[in-house]
């Protein structure tokens, strides 16, 4: 198989840096000292490299902080904002204040420092897009690149967009601050600009990549092809409420893959390989995460402090929707504490409702292929989007090869108009529930958080105690992440969020 180097940029310093051995299959690496920084952009395989650096800036660990295990901790942080994920003790405090909307909100807390880890990627994506069409090499293989590129660019503005800006709103202007959306390789700060003007700079990206990625056909899915480019510009849709197109593309993302099976269910959303990932790291068994792994922390296997003292858990508000047939029911444990749940790790709690959706490769070892978008995110999108534009048949249509290949006793829905698009959404949260979708989702709908509150841990309800805001109205300053104090410091023409 044809082996890349991987490369990553480390714009901030102007230095070339080199992560530990990437792969043993399809990847290689070379010392610091045998690459020059202008070496990358002189190849194709320079660049290939380079842009398998940013693969696996996805899941590296950032700031010191175990919080911080690449962009799927990021991930977790918007899950724990939201309604469905719970915490059941306050024996370990990985993500605690988050869960109490207390760190979002501090312009000097570790989670917010994702505005810098973002940018971060975003000035390496900038270094292939403005030097790859002046290398020597295979015009396919640059559209290849570049197409991919375009779309993490697009990718990481759309996460930021998402978390420190207000809300799109459908139809409206958007014209109140948005993040500054980088296109070029410079020291200097930049302005915010509007949230309109990010949003038509995100789906200019995302449709070039659509266009450079034609023909692609990548070495794993830990690369993006045309259709997670496609799937992108979807969930972007879906939030601009441009339902038309939202429903197109996620129709075209959705062509080649097929569901998994209930067996890959329980195996834990953990491989790259599993049949409903569009777009999923793939880490090696000499790339081993420690405790700063997403899977460190929302596993049940994993020996973690994490996961033996406070194993995260489904509401049972939500729970109780899920259908005794369906397979993803499975995930949880209402009676864990009077079962020996298998896999546990020694010494390890049990509460009620606990998750066993994501699972470690061992008690020993955290890895994990995260699963940034799987297939059936697609057709959630494609039928939320069917339903809200009228096409209701065809919404059904398409939520009941979803609801089907879940619960075999699932029957073709017969809601109409907001009880059909409610029903989506709650297939949604059950899907998705640990995948990083529930808050944003909320804001996105422009709805308030709302969690259901008991008196004691393990019950399947949120305990005030621990979770500290339980009722967030929709709307207001609260939805909007605060601008890290260095970025206000560094840079004059950055506004603070309010």
């Amino acid at each position: 198989m044809k082996k890349l180097r991987i490369y990553i940029l480390m714009l901030a310093a102007g230095l070339l840096m080199i992560p530990t051995s990437c792969s043993n299959d399809f990847l290689e690496t070379r010392p610091t000292d045998q690459l020059s920084g202008g070496e990358v952009f002189t190849t194709i395989s320079g660049a290939w490299g380079a842009l398998n650096g940013v693969h696996r800036s996805m899941y590296n660990q950032y700031n010191s902080t175990q919080a911080h295990g690449g962009f799927a901790g990021l991930y977790e942080h918007i899950d724990f904002l939201g309604t469905d994920n719970l915490f059941n003790s306050t024996a370990s405090t990985w993500f605690l204040n988050t869960y109490k909307w207390v760190d979002h909100r501090n312009q000097k807390s570790g989670t917010v420092l994702y505005w810098t880890n973002l940018y971060r990627m975003i000035g390496n994506i900038n270094q292939i897009i403005n030097n790859i069409d002046n290398i020597v090499g295979s015009d396919n293989e640059k559209k290849y690149v570049k197409g991919q590129a375009l779309a993490y660019r697009a990718w990481a503005h759309f996460m930021l967009v998402q978390l420190w800006a207000d809300r799109y709103v459908p139809g409206g202007a958007n014209s109140q601050l948005g993040v500054p959306y980088m296109e070029q390789i410079t020291y200097d700060g930049q302005k915010r600009n509007t949230v309109a003007e990010v949003y038509t700079k995100i789906n200019a990206d995302l449709t070039a990549a659509i266009t450079n990625l034609e023909g692609y056909n990548r070495a794993n899915k830990s690369h993006l092809n045309k259709s997670v480019a496609q799937a992108l510009q979807a969930q972007v849709a879906l939030v601009q409420g441009n339902w038309s197109q939202a429903a197109t593309l996620a129709n075209a993302a959705k062509v080649g893959y097929t569901f998994m099976s209930a067996a890959q269910h329980l195996d834990g959303y953990r491989l790259q390989t599993n049949p409903e990932n569009l777009w999923s790291s793939y880490v090696q068994e000499d790339q081993t995460l420690y405790f700063y792994s997403f899977y460190a922390y929302m596993s049940h296997n994993y020996n973690s402090t994490v996961i033996r003292t406070c194993p995260k858990s489904i509401s049972k508000e939500l729970y109780d929707k899920i259908a005794a047939t369906d397979v993803r029911k499975g995930f949880w444990y209402p009676t864990a504490v009077a079962l020996k749940l298998p896999e546990v790790p020694p010494n390890g709690v049990r509460y009620n409702y606990m998750s066993s959706k994501f699972k470690a490769v061992s008690v020993s070892d955290s890895r994990g292929d995260f699963p940034w978008i799987r297939v059936a995110e697609v057709y959630l999108i494609e039928a939320e989007a069917l339903a809200r534009s009228g096409k209701e048949a065809e919404a059904r249509d398409v939520l009941y090869l979803l609801a089907k290949n879940r619960n075999p006793a699932y029957v073709l829905s017969a809601n109409t108009g907001q009880a059909l698009v409610d029903e989506i959404l709650v297939q949604r949260r059950v899907e998705l529930w640990g995948e990083g979708r529930n808050w944003t989702d909320l804001k996105r709908l422009n709805l308030p958080m709302i969690r259901t509150v008991g008196p004691t841990a393990g019950q399947g309800a949120h305990v005030e105690a621990y979770c500290a805001v339980s009722n967030v109205p929709a709307g207001g300053s609260l939805w909007t992440w605060m601008i890290p104090q260095d970025e206000i410091d560094a840079n004059p023409l950055i506004v603070q969020n309010p």
